[in-house]
């Protein structure tokens, strides 16, 4: 297809969405016959921008509102205050920002850089996406709509711009090949990490080796949720971490899954077997491969490490089977399944009950009875690393060891088998002396030098970690005391999920912290830490209002930070503080906004 245009899209990912979100969209300006690059916003040569005529950011927002790994270099030279106001005058662009409207500062990071483009001339072709993963369609529900808007404002600038081949047509990111076992002599093992193996490195992190020391269950065998505390040790330098932090850490699938990967390309005829190697080339010189995808790896490897098996799939892996489907009724399915109007349709099929790209590939088997390697290698989203607070502190190892506290994420809905967390799963699985790569991150969490402003803690369930890991800290200093280190707990029941409770009691048996805790279903009335929050109001105000105390939410977004909110205001800053609702509310959002109440949740 003749290019007709030149189309910058630059991404700043934290866990991989937006660089994939990227990835999309460079594939639509491809069939549209735009040229230009896909790339982190830190890999772009920011000197270039001047120059740009069209820009496409894509970019998530993180934490309390900051920029990915991958922007704060770009984020930071578009900030220098002596670049003058028309310095991108040419540049006419589009940002789409990914957020997750349960954090306060919602989609901040794209607010920010849409502002901050304007101020230095650049012409905004439509207004910010706001994407929300919250939403029932996910962040497509803004996208899809917000990206055909997009690129029907490009036709002014580019009349010859046709948006009907979309539906039909499909460009392969690289060109994808098979090496059958007799045409590689390499015998790659099974047991090696692809993205660490022979020297290279992420992009953006230097990953750990890990040996697992130690996977203990939390939680007493009749309890119906399994939580893990897993312990891993390195065997190499020191590692630096501070409460607060997250340990990243890419999971792996399953060999129940990847065998019936396996099984389907059997079923079908399909020449894919598992020692068969893999040769990915560049076809684009705008997409460059990777350099892990550049060794000759195994089918395996790919399977277990690269696709994600139990993703549910998208409108666009529908759309991709329809182009390769024989069968009528599926196709047309397939067709449905993807479109606009056959989104509610989408949602009952695949979001809601969480059918995973295996189950599809078995409903659709027709449709998958044609699949090709290059399909298949755009049909399955890759794996993303997965974040954990460390409920450690590295002063008590000397850096050698960090500790996780873990759900393992297993629940059921309309389909009869059991719907399983990826990384979760695959943590549990491990065992003594087995190997993993992981990277820390700074955490979201800011907490305050000074030893003598009290600390809030909200952490019901495995939102306990950061606070675990921070008081382990100070008590090693020996700052901790239970005037200024306040926990709030909570779990079903005493006996059966109250994490960490031999070590907690401790430190309140040693005065080094003060703890309530709340057992919903340990009596009749569901008692949850908003109301323990309101039982110790006037305590919490006194804490607050006279000792300036920083408030600190960790755990499930669904509900509890929310509720935990509506108990600071109704019963501290009200009742308590004998101040009107309205006022309440401020006061709280004015806490939020000096960093006096921080939430991390998820």
């Amino acid at each position: 297809m003749n290019d007709i245009g030149r189309l910058v899209v630059l991404y700043g990912s934290q866990t991989f969405t937006a660089q994939e979100v990227a990835e999309r969209i460079w594939r639509t300006t491809k069939i549209l016959g735009f040229k230009g690059p896909v790339q982190a916003m830190d890999d772009y040569p920011i000197s270039r921008l001047i120059h740009e005529e069209f820009v496409l950011f894509v970019c998530a927002t993180t934490g309390q509102g900051d920029e990915p790994d991958n922007m704060r270099k770009f984020w930071k030279l578009l900030l220098r205050k002596n670049l003058p106001s028309n310095s991108l005058m040419k540049l006419k662009f589009g940002v789409l920002g990914l957020g997750d409207s349960s954090y306060s500062k919602f989609n901040f990071v794209g607010k920010k850089l849409h502002k901050r483009l304007i101020q230095l001339g650049a012409k905004p072709l439509l207004d910010i996406a706001l994407c929300d993963y919250q939403h029932d369609l996910g962040h497509d529900a803004v996208m899809i709509p917000w990206l055909k808007d997009f690129f029907a404002t490009m036709r002014a600038h580019f009349p010859n711009l046709k948006t009907d081949t979309l539906k039909t047509s499909f460009i392969p990111r690289w060109k994808v090949s098979i090496l059958k076992k007799s045409e590689c002599s390499d015998e790659t093992s099974l047991n090696k990490d692809i993205y660490y193996a022979k020297g290279h490195k992420d992009h953006f992190h230097d990953a750990t080796y890990f040996e697992l020391e130690e996977n203990k269950r939390t939680t007493d065998e009749t309890h119906f949720q399994d939580v893990r505390l897993i312990i891993l040790k390195t065997t190499n330098d020191r590692i630096e971490y501070n409460p607060g932090d997250v340990f990243n850490i890419r999971p792996r699938n399953c060999k129940e899954d990847v065998d019936d990967l396996f099984d389907i390309f059997h079923t079908h005829n399909i020449d894919i077997k598992p020692h068969y190697h893999l040769l990915v080339e560049e076809c684009h010189d705008d997409m460059p491969v990777p350099d892990f995808l550049k060794e000759p790896l195994t089918l395996y490897e790919i399977a277990e490490q690269y696709w994600d098996l139990k993703a549910y799939p998208t409108q666009y892996v529908f759309s991709l089977l329809a182009l390769i489907s024989e069968d009528k009724l599926e196709r047309d399915k397939c067709i449905e399944l993807s479109s606009a109007e056959g989104q509610e349709d989408w949602l009952n099929y695949c979001r809601r009950p969480r059918r995973t790209v295996l189950e599809v590939l078995h409903d659709f088997h027709k449709s998958a009875a044609k699949l090709t390697i290059e399909i298949i290698f755009e049909l399955f989203s890759t794996i993303k690393p997965r974040s954990f607070s460390i409920a450690s502190s590295g002063l008590a190892s000397e850096g050698r060891k960090i500790e996780l506290l873990i759900v393992v994420v297993k629940y059921y809905s309309k389909l009869k088998k059991a719907r399983l967390g990826l990384a979760s799963n695959w943590l549990k699985s491990l065992h003594v002396g087995d190997k993993v790569y992981g990277w820390i991150k700074k955490g979201t969490f800011k907490f305050p030098t000074d030893v003598n402003v009290p600390h809030i803690f909200i952490g019901p369930g495995t939102g306990l970690a950061p606070f675990r890991s921070l008081l382990q800290e100070k008590i090693i200093q020996g700052t901790a005391n239970k005037d200024t280190m306040h926990l709030f707990f909570g779990c079903r029941y005493k006996n059966k999920d109250f994490h960490c409770r031999e070590e907690l009691e401790k430190m309140v048996e040693d005065r080094k912290l003060t703890l309530y805790c709340a057992f919903s279903r340990d009596q009749e009335n569901k008692i949850y830490v908003q109301h323990k929050i309101a039982e110790n109001r006037n305590l919490l105000w006194q804490l607050i209002n006279e000792l300036g105390a920083f408030i600190f939410i960790s755990g499930n977004a669904k509900n509890m930070p929310d509720n935990v909110r509506d108990a600071f205001i109704d019963d501290v800053f009200n009742k308590s503080g004998n101040i009107g609702l309205a006022q309440a509310k401020e006061m709280l959002n004015k806490m939020e906004r000096n960093n006096r109440l921080q939430v991390e949740t998820w």
